[in-house]
């Protein structure tokens, strides 16, 4: 995936995330943990898999859900997902 790409799926991906957490965008980096930094429970993260399956038109299994924990698991496995398989 290009850098373009990658760099677009992360802009997508913290507007989700700080739209549903109420938080401030500029406080998510690739290192930022849902549970641990931003207080985010199962239920948000359904909701942020939910958010992010109607942003980019993919499916989200849902036993992958649970290791999308920080800002960069959910990029890598958004890309995962938009890639041919």
């Amino acid at each position: 995936m290009s850098r373009e790409v990658v760099e677009s799926i992360e802009d997508v991906v913290k507007n989700i995330i700080a739209a549903e957490l109420r938080v401030d965008r500029d406080q998510l980096c690739p290192a930022t943990h849902l549970m641990k930094d931003l207080g985010a429970d199962s239920l948000d993260a359904l909701n942020i898999a939910l958010r992010l399956e109607e942003a980019f038109k993919i499916k989200i299994p849902d036993e992958a859900i649970p290791r999308f924990l920080t800002i960069d698991d959910i990029v890598k496995g958004v890309g995962d997902h938009l890639a041919p398989n």
